[in-house]
């Protein structure tokens, strides 16, 4: 599933490709894709006025309203010239005024949704960005002070930071020098700070390097995910730690498949 640095990618894409052009029409293949079909009816005539993130999901900021895009497992954008020969696995194509826009969904798990209020949409989904200046050591400690759950699980929660997955997730525990099986109750107010610095520092050297094409996600519109050749844990099991050689381990965490190195990541 893409996660934050993939989807940034693509909005970043997305704003360059469709920002002031107009939605004349849209054509639907699979149902289940378009949430409230009705709403996105009534979008119609209307133009592309910002393309941005939440968490997650990508935003098209229309001239009344907010398209929220969740691409889930495999979704995925190509830009078309008009009336092109439509892939059987575009479930939704936007026809814009001098181009189309098919949005491909292997896997069907992708929705489309009109929001009037988007903080009222996100308001029980998402903790706060990466960047915001809310999330603070104090926030994290309070978030997790009551919660036996493990460190990866917690940053996986997307009511509590918003963006990570299980890719970033196993590289941040990485670079905090953490086990990803520490409770998260245990952890001190100074690691939490280590924490919010590590979280930046790993989403922002992915989104620099347009992301990573682990499985079958790509950014369909031109870019192409560069950040596996600096991955340190993710997918390496029986791999030598890049720190200290030592064979990274296989586990599962909350159902998750994760890697870390037993030497450099240490439970509190």
């Amino acid at each position: 599933m893409p996660e934050l640095p993939e989807v940034e990618t693509v909005v970043l894409i997305l704003d360059e490709q469709i920002k002031g052009h107009q939605l004349l029409d849209h054509s639907v293949y699979w149902d289940k894709t378009i949430v409230n079909h009705q709403e996105l009816l009534a979008l119609h005539g209307q133009k592309v006025m910002r393309v941005s993130r939440r968490g997650k999901y990508i935003l098209w900021q229309m001239e009344t309203s907010n398209i929220v895009i969740h691409l889930r497992m495999e979704g995925k954008f190509y830009k078309l010239e008009k009336n092109a020969a439509r892939n059987k696995h575009s479930h939704v194509i936007f026809h814009f005024d001098d181009f189309d826009l098919a949005f491909n969904d292997t896997r069907k798990f992708g929705r489309i949704e009109v929001s009037h209020d988007l903080d009222h949409y996100f308001s029980h989904k998402l903790g706060f960005e990466p960047w915001d200046e809310h999330l603070t050591k104090e926030y994290l400690r309070d978030k997790a002070k009551s919660r036996k759950v493990h460190l990866k699980t917690f940053l996986l929660d997307q009511s509590v930071i918003a963006g990570i997955g299980n890719i970033y997730a196993d590289e941040i525990c990485f670079k905090l020098k953490l086990s990803p099986f520490t409770r998260v109750h245990h952890i001190p107010l100074y690691k939490w700070e280590e924490c919010i610095e590590s979280t930046r520092q790993v989403l922002a050297e992915a989104i620099a390097s347009g992301g990573t094409t682990v499985r079958s996600y790509t950014a369909s519109l031109g870019i192409t995910g560069r950040f596996q050749l600096q991955i340190h844990v993710y997918g390496r099991a029986n791999q030598p730690c890049h720190t200290c050689n030592t064979a990274l381990i296989k586990s599962v965490v909350g159902q998750r498949s994760t890697v870390y190195c037993p030497k450099c990541q240490k439970r509190i």
